[in-house]
């Protein structure tokens, strides 16, 4: 019914859900005959829904946002009855780094990451699909509680091997020399280096554009171009060398987040490991 009075039609809605023309309609003529009512009034071939059809979808509308918010209940536990906690991430670190230090202190606890763009994790905060989330760059929001981790800046990455000669230290002119590996749109990384190729008055063609950072880290790795990540975007340092560019030197803060409305005491513990990082660790696990 509420596919049907969306697409305003029996055939679209039909397409919609992956079923035949034919089902929907006779489903809604079911409804209307066993309550004597009517849903639809047709006009110039396009059905418009009645203000009872409305009002029903309103309720349809409503049981399945309850049905949704009783599932994010349930998955607060796992399969063991274990208290579960949702994290999103936009970079592995530092929000393994907080991970790690939640499950050293509360071992009784598991934890779902789930990671993504800038604007998918976002997304699932406010979507209550996870419960914390921990990204750079996070513009000010009412909706929003925080807590600085870091500040960090956008740097680039070469391979190991690579016979580029890149310095620890390069100018934008000089990469935009060079096959450059770019993240694809909705990324916190990618809309800096756009920023500052815009600012330097450059606009070089990017040899890939990768949709998640480990793509790039990958691609980097072997030696296909330059990538750009965060600077404490990872703990590997294996494959991978570091470049600072002169013209991305300002630091923005990577921050915990939830919902104000949101408080419980597994996002109480990750907001406490939060505050315990140390940023001079971050990535140097080895460092006494």
């Amino acid at each position: 019914m509420t596919a049907v009075a969306e697409a305003g039609s029996f055939s679209a809605a039909a397409r919609r859900l992956g079923v035949s023309h034919s089902a929907v309609a006779q489903q809604i003529r079911d409804l209307e005959t066993a309550f004597g009512v009517r849903l639809f009034d047709k006009s110039a071939g396009t059905l418009s829904a009645t203000p009872l059809c409305m009002e029903l979808c309103d309720i349809g509308t409503r049981m399945r946002e309850a049905e949704r918010d009783a599932l994010r209940v349930l998955e607060r536990r796992g399969p063991t009855g274990k208290r579960r906690l949702r994290v999103g991430l936009g970079n592995s670190m530092p929000g393994i780094a907080i991970v790690h230090q939640l499950l050293r202190q509360h071992p009784s606890l598991t934890v779902r990451v789930d990671s993504g763009s800038h604007q998918d994790i976002l997304a699932a905060l406010l979507r209550r699909e996870v419960d914390v989330a921990v990204l750079p760059d996070l513009p000010k929001d009412g909706r929003f509680r925080t807590a600085g981790v870091l500040s960090q800046e956008v740097v680039g990455i070469v391979a190991a091997d690579s016979p580029t000669g890149l310095r620890d230290e390069v100018g934008l002119a000089e990469l935009a020399q060079l096959p450059l590996i770019f993240r694809s749109q909705g990324s916190s990384t990618q809309k800096v280096v756009d920023r500052a190729f815009r600012a330097a008055g450059l606009a070089p063609e990017p040899q890939l554009i990768a949709d998640t950072r480990d793509a790039v880290y990958e691609a980097v790795a072997l030696g296909i171009g330059v990538g750009f990540m965060w600077r404490f975007g990872t703990y590997r340092t294996d494959t991978v060398r570091r470049l600072l560019i002169r013209e991305m030197r300002t630091t923005v803060d990577e921050v915990v987040f939830a919902l104000k409305d949101e408080r419980n005491e597994l996002i109480e513990l990750f907001f406490n490991a939060a505050g315990q990082i140390d940023p001079g660790r971050v990535d140097r696990p080895d460092a006494p």
